[in-house]
């Protein structure tokens, strides 16, 4: 075996090992506008949890990110985080318009998930 193969695997292992200490919530079901009923204020609970959980999310990916040396990190360990990350915050976005247009105001502004590094939020 190449020596490559070697490195790569131990490189893809430890990218599994960190990446799976952040758990991603379980998605909130929120009902068409049709069938909330009175289950409003259960569903803005239940939203209200899912962001709060997705915040822990993104602050792990945030983390693991920085432990693994932030802009110097590996670039295929950084693509794959900054990726991980982007795709909650989007995730996010979208359970925040579904549950405005099905039960009223958003419980949490989408603004409090950091998307991306600090550089490339410039670009």
């Amino acid at each position: 075996m190449r020596a490559i193969h070697i490195v790569a695997g131990l490189w893809l292992g430890a990218l599994a090992t960190t990446t799976m200490a952040c758990d991603l919530p379980a998605l909130v079901v929120i009902p068409p506008k049709d069938k909330v009923g009175d289950q409003s204020a259960a569903i803005r609970d239940a939203t209200k949890a899912y962001f709060d959980q997705m915040k822990v999310y993104t602050d792990c990916i945030q983390a693991e990110l920085t432990a693994a040396g932030g802009n110097s990190a590996p670039t295929v360990m950084k693509t794959v985080l900054i990726a991980r990350n982007n795709a909650a915050v989007a995730e996010a976005d979208a359970v925040k318009k579904l549950f405005e247009a099905s039960v009223g105001p958003t419980v949490v502004p989408a603004s409090q998930f950091n998307q991306g590094t600090p550089d490339q939020k410039k670009k």
